[in-house]
């Protein structure tokens, strides 16, 4: 179960806690350090499955903390990769709101650590991670608040059992030296099924865009691997494209897992609605790297998807663009370029063709 408040990140190192949270980053990192990769990459193992979520919330101002809110609620974890990633639903209701979200936790296998990364059905907004890991059964994570101030944020996994654990939220604004917790759950184990197919109802707004997609496919790829330096080197893939509904109408996921010239591939998107903006944001990320890039931002229109965003390679900062199109109920194609001279120009990179399996 994890938080419901966003935390800062830096994009530009995947070891935020390191370099930006002095003191009460070490102690993270030296928890981390007692524990070898792999025993990180399993750390969150005791976390799938379905619980039973006991509440308590209260925000601080600068006059103080309001008074607990309380809410229950159940929470849905499913492994991802093999357990090198994990997605979480989490559902609640109290004090006269109810409220939906989802958590994804992704393991960097070079830094040792994980991060986890929160966003709710208001917006569909992936809020900012916090970085941490594990050591004897306790896991603490670090972040800044995203609101501005140099407000320290800690999450901890604490009392954890094959069927419950405790988690819990404070932040400091004092650089660590006295926390206020604003966050409390309790969770206690239903089964250790986790189903994420969602039943739902099909409906022709923007929301339900990418229900077409839901489902298992058979993906052929054909991939620039250098698409600066080489763009005219083709390379040929073959894999599965699994999509299935973690919310009916503004979140889904795609994970993708292939083989080719480079080896075995495991990508996932994260597929996210805005229902004030009524665009999706899709936000991907690779089992080699554990990190999440910044979304592609964009939407449908008479059956063609559009998304874009900036990216940077080979130290070039430069526009992709992802188009959606020959949908299909038993196919549909997708097509990648990238423009270095602001959309004037396109080379294509990545070509791919999902035809429905069984």
């Amino acid at each position: 179960m994890t938080r419901m408040k966003c935390f800062g990140r830096n994009l530009a190192a995947a070891t935020l806690c390191g370099a930006l949270l002095s003191t009460a980053v070490a102690a993270a990192s030296a928890a981390e350090a007692a524990m070898s990769s792999a025993d990180q990459q399993h750390a969150f193992d005791f976390h799938f499955g379905t619980w039973r979520t006991q509440i308590l919330s209260r925000a601080s101002t600068a006059s103080g903390a309001a008074q607990w809110t309380k809410m229950t609620g159940t929470v849905i974890d499913q492994p991802l990769w093999n357990g090198k990633a994990n997605l979480e639903k989490i559902e609640a209701s109290g004090a006269g709101a109810h409220f939906q979200g989802l958590t994804l936790f992704l393991f960097d296998p070079k830094t040792g650590q994980w991060s986890q990364q929160f966003a709710s059905s208001s917006d569909g907004l992936m809020e900012e991670p916090v970085y941490g890991g594990f050591k004897n059964g306790r896991g603490v994570f670090y972040g800044w608040s995203g609101d501005g101030r140099k407000t320290l944020e800690r999450d901890v996994w604490s009392s954890i059992t094959a069927n419950s654990y405790h988690f819990e939220i404070a932040s400091s604004a004092d650089g660590g030296k006295t926390w206020v917790t604003g966050f409390i759950a309790q969770l206690t184990r239903l089964t250790k099924a986790a189903d994420y197919d969602t039943p739902f109802t099909p409906g022709t707004g923007p929301e339900h865009d990418f229900d077409f997609n839901t489902g298992r496919w058979n993906t052929q790829i054909r991939a620039v691997i250098d698409p600066l330096s080489a763009p005219e080197v083709w390379s040929n893939l073959r894999g599965t494209h699994a999509v299935y509904r973690v919310w009916g109408d503004w979140a889904n996921i795609g994970q993708l897992e292939a083989d080719g010239p480079t080896g075995h591939l495991e990508d996932l998107a994260l597929r996210l609605y805005d229902r004030k903006t009524q665009q999706w944001r899709v936000y991907f990320a690779n089992s080699g790297t554990g990190t999440l890039d910044p979304p592609m931002v964009g939407g449908f229109k008479d059956g063609v998807g559009t998304f874009v965003f900036l990216d940077e390679i080979a130290g070039k900062v430069v526009l992709v663009r992802n188009i959606w199109s020959g949908i299909t109920a038993k196919s549909c194609r997708q097509e990648w370029a990238l423009s270095a001279d602001g959309g004037r120009t396109w080379v294509p990179t990545f070509v791919s063709i999902d035809s429905l399996g069984s």
